[in-house]
């Protein structure tokens, strides 16, 4: 079709634009609805087809001895991202370029059969303690950053936190994506793995602190429940980057604070106001009026 001119071309594209806006939309949501598993098989044959690929099965990625399962967040299991006892964690959450007419950008749809290993992100934190040494010895100088944890990002439902009654969970998190997108509406969390492990592999409900183990079973579910949202996970080794299962233990904040001071040094208050150390006292020197009769005794 020819047209007179540039602003004659941008005119018809609009009415067109605007006439099939909705037609376009429905058909897109549907097209997709109806061919997500098809989809999902040809991606499988395609990666299995694909040498060097990214995307491999949680057994040819195993250690020896690594056992993985689907995260707790919350206390509710989310099967887009897996985690292992030796604290890696591998996403079932694809990145892929589809070519669908209608659909632009990569096609992030969960397949549990694949999965991607994710490279942890460190969160810092500025020293402040002239003392301060790290976890081999190291002399840190103050204003220097320092590991405080190793996060990953994670992606949930828009929906995932909706049923879970936890205090703050009535904050919503900014929804990311379109309804008639592949992907559906979703939300994006940063998460501690050290925090991923414990609540995957040692959920505090089926192994409390060693000091509440006798009576964890008959406590009111409102005590658990305080319990659950302020008991804090310690890393043995005090190094951030070992999140290995038998690495952490929970521990309240009071004992977190005891044990960072054993291992790193350091006091809660300057000395002179500790109860175990006594008070210094000044020595009063002798004043002599005549130092050589005092020496030969005269």
């Amino acid at each position: 079709m020819s047209y007179k001119n540039p602003e004659e071309k941008k005119a018809k594209a609009k009415i067109y634009y605007q006439k099939n806006k909705e037609h376009k939309k429905a058909y897109s949501k549907k097209y997709h609805a109806e061919n997500r598993e098809k989809k999902n098989e040809a991606c499988r044959n395609r990666y299995a087809r694909t040498k060097g690929s990214t995307k491999r099965s949680l057994q040819s990625i195993s250690l020896p001895g690594e056992i993985w399962k689907s995260i707790v967040v919350d206390g509710k299991v989310h099967v887009w991202f897996s985690v292992s006892n030796y604290g890696r964690v591998a996403s079932h959450y694809g990145a892929k370029r589809t070519g669908i007419p209608g659909f632009r950008g990569l096609d992030r749809s969960y397949d549990p059969d694949y999965c991607r290993l994710l490279k942890p992100a460190p969160a810092y934190k500025t020293n402040h303690n002239k003392d301060k040494k790290t976890v081999k010895g190291i002399p840190v100088k103050v204003g220097e950053k320092i590991i405080s944890a190793m996060r990953i990002s994670v992606r949930f439902p828009y929906d995932f936190f909706d049923d879970i009654n936890l205090y703050g969970s009535e904050y919503k998190y900014p929804v990311q994506g379109m309804v008639g997108a592949a992907n559906g509406k979703c939300v994006q969390r940063t998460m501690a793995i050290h925090k991923l492990v414990a609540n995957t592999h040692m959920p505090v409900d089926e192994f409390p602190p060693e000091r509440l183990a006798d009576d964890y079973p008959s406590l009111p579910e409102s005590v658990k429940q305080w319990i659950r949202e302020t008991v804090i996970i310690n890393h043995i080794d005090h190094d951030t980057s070992n999140n290995h299962v038998d690495n952490l233990e929970y521990v309240t904040p009071r004992q977190n604070s005891h044990e960072a001071i054993k291992h790193y040094g350091g006091h809660f208050c300057p000395d002179q106001y500790l109860k175990h150390q006594k008070p210094a006292v000044e020595k009063e020197e002798p004043k002599y009026e005549n130092a050589l009769a005092e020496i030969l005794g005269i």
